[in-house]
């Protein structure tokens, strides 16, 4: 009798077994806490949102919006998310300050999609006419640094030569151009492109023959370490959304219009298509790249842009490849 009795017990307990087997962790949703950028930088983000991509690579998404890539670096810090994409001066910043991250892809190349303007009133055609004046620049940023660094020397100006004023969030820059709060900005996409459609501003220069700006996409190394397939997951969701941009540039940009429409404006995809198309995908991390960055690193610890970084960041420690080639063998 006692034997039957602890026959049925180990049956039951076999059975429960092979039930919570059948719900291993392995079966539930990855999940990814995600920096989205509010500028152009992260249309493949929204893309990869609105089309499902992120859901159809078995990832579930929390995402926030951040209008620059250093605010998303600070959430990283906090703990708030796990991926972001940023530029590579508070990315430096970060690696010397200790921020425990990695970058594992090249988001994007804005040199095409930054822009130097005046309004389209004004007679400015050239940062020569800009001593004595103000523009405005995002502090802390890579466009403030390349601008200060390369730009304004090109043309003969130092820093007191002129006045910065620091507005961080780019649809302030308008604004304050049409108050003539400043008489110059540095601003980038959709922004600029929406300005010219409306007769607002006019485009003076781009960045690239100063510098080609690319944005970091970068991991926390704590999702890295404990949720790598994460990672890639994500990653698989961000190069479809890119292969989308490169492949049907219209489509995109109508999608991405739609999420314009959610932040109250109202833009014709036409201008949300010249916008995208003056940006450049190029995600692998390439030597080039490494090289760029380690130049970088030099110039701001030899005292270029403020001095920011004080010790020469392990550049090559803070770039993992193996995420981004994962998620492309398993596309």
């Amino acid at each position: 009798m006692k034997r039957s009795i602890w026959l049925g017990i180990l049956g039951i307990l076999g059975c429960l077994v092979g039930f919570t087997e059948t719900v291993s962790p392995q079966a539930k949703p990855l999940k990814i806490r995600l920096g989205v950028h509010a500028s152009i930088m992260g249309a493949p983000d929204v893309l990869a949102i609105r089309q499902g991509y992120f859901k159809q690579a078995g990832l579930e998404v929390e995402h926030r919006k951040f209008f620059l890539g250093k605010e998303g670096r600070d959430a990283m810090i906090a703990g708030a998310i796990d991926i972001n994409a940023t530029a590579p001066t508070p990315f430096l910043i970060g690696l010397d300050k200790g921020v425990p991250y990695t970058s594992v892809a090249v988001n994007s190349m804005i040199c095409a999609a930054t822009h130097i303007v005046a309004l389209k009133s004004s007679d400015i055609n050239s940062v020569s006419q800009l001593r004595g004046k103000r523009i405005g620049l995002p502090k802390g940023t890579i466009t403030e640094y390349v601008f200060m660094a390369r730009v304004a020397p090109s043309y003969g100006l130092k820093s007191g030569d002129f006045q910065v004023a620091n507005i961080p969030d780019p649809k302030d820059m308008m604004p304050s151009l049409i108050a003539k709060a400043i008489d110059m900005a540095s601003l980038g996409e959709p922004y600029s492109a929406i300005g010219e459609h409306d007769g607002t501003l006019r485009i003076v220069e781009d960045y690239c023959k100063y510098d080609p700006l690319p944005f970091m996409l970068t991991a926390t190394n704590k999702v890295i370490k404990e949720n790598p397939d994460a990672v890639v997951a994500y990653l698989r969701g961000w190069l479809r959304a890119v292969k989308f941009l490169k492949e049907e540039p219209q489509k995109a940009a109508a999608v991405y219009v739609e999420e314009q429409k959610s932040l109250g404006r109202e833009v014709p995809v036409a201008v949300i298509d010249k916008a995208l198309q003056r940006m450049k995908w190029e995600p692998d991390l390439t030597p080039q790249m490494e090289k760029y960055l380690v130049d970088q690193a030099k110039d701001l610890l030899s005292g270029a842009g403020e001095g920011r970084v004080n010790t020469m960041p392990d550049i090559a420690k803070a770039l993992n490849r193996d995420l981004l080639a994962r998620a492309k063998a398993a596309r």
